[in-house]
């Protein structure tokens, strides 16, 4: 009998690191030719600004058959309303019997974390000291537990985000045990002029920082644009990085940030140093000097969605959690 996995079953299921672990043997099985990953499926809403995509995948060995709807509404801030809304089919890829139904909402989260995690595991600095966080939306969070899982040495967090008080708010709402010192700063230069490790996570179609302000040695991950009209960072940020992509068929044919410099010929595909997949194989180098700018640019795969989602429903039946229901 298939069960329900709510957003508070989900959170107390998975851990980053280990979502990063599962993201790692799913990317190498996708190095592997072992999935089937269709583009997502994109649904304009245009009455409501909104958007809502399906994401289907199959995985070999180990099995695994699930698909993702998710919708994004950024006007939903304004009522108070979380931006995405998810939900997700997990089904048992040999007969297609439905498994699970969970909150893609949670997962979704968690697997984005997780990636910007793993990617910046190869990219960026050990010995970063100093986070920055553009954009201060349920995203930042996930983004800020996955960066202290990968760089311990982080003691300073830079916020902004263009609605300062949802800035204030994300610091009040910081863990006591953070143990980061954390500030509201003032513009994105502050951010930027200080930070060793940025994370964009708006939905902004325009750059949210001046690349020519990065300092040497910094990695960004880059993971709130999903479509090729948005562009979270701008032309010089992508000239001046050793470029890594989630995925190269997702990136060329979402990812504004790749996509709009390509098209004004100042750019090219060939100029990316590798995808995710190169990286855990091991067929691509991270980073090589210390003073290497770095990008993780992720338009979010469905083979993240899989491996979290199989993640939660093992440990669901370890645990006994979950509601079983009949359709």
């Amino acid at each position: 009998m298939p069960v329900i996995l709510t957003r508070e079953n989900i959170r107390s299921l998975l851990t980053m690191e280990e979502v990063m672990e599962a993201l790692k043997e799913a990317f190498l099985s996708y190095s592997r030719g072992e999935t089937v990953v269709p583009l997502r499926l994109g649904l304009e809403v245009t009455p409501y600004q909104g958007i809502s995509l399906l994401m289907p995948s199959f995985q070999k060995n180990p099995d695994g058959l699930g698909v993702k709807l998710v919708s994004v509404f950024p006007e939903n801030v304004k009522k108070g309303l979380p931006t995405i809304c998810a939900y997700y089919l997990l089904c048992d890829a040999q007969t297609g019997r439905l498994l699970a139904l969970m909150d893609g909402a949670m997962l979704t989260g968690i697997r984005t974390g997780a990636a910007s995690g793993l990617a910046s595991s190869y990219l960026g600095r050990k010995d970063s000291r100093v986070l920055g966080l553009l954009g201060a939306g349920v995203q930042a969070r996930f983004q800020l537990e996955a960066m202290k899982a990968v760089f311990p040495m982080l003691r300073e967090l830079y916020v902004f985000d263009v609605d300062k008080k949802r800035s204030a708010r994300f610091i009040e709402e910081l863990p006591s045990d953070l143990r980061m010192e954390a500030r509201v700063a003032q513009s994105p230069d502050e951010v930027v002029s200080r930070a060793d490790v940025i994370v964009t996570a708006t939905t902004s179609r325009s750059p949210v920082f001046q690349g020519k302000l990065l300092k040497a040695g910094t990695h960004i991950n880059a993971i709130g644009g999903f479509t090729p009209s948005m562009q979270e960072v701008d032309e010089e940020t992508v000239l001046r990085s050793k470029v890594v992509v989630d995925t190269f068929e997702g990136c060329l044919s979402e990812a504004g940030e790749i996509l709009i410099p390509i098209q004004r010929g100042v750019f090219s595909k060939d100029r990316i140093h590798s995808d995710l997949s190169g990286l855990v194989s091991g067929k691509q180098r991270g980073r090589e000097d210390e003073r290497e700018i770095t990008l993780f640019k992720s338009v979010g795969t469905a083979i993240e969605d899989l491996a979290a989602a199989r993640l939660a429903y093992q440990k669901a039946l370890e645990k006994g959690i979950g509601l079983p229901f009949e359709i």
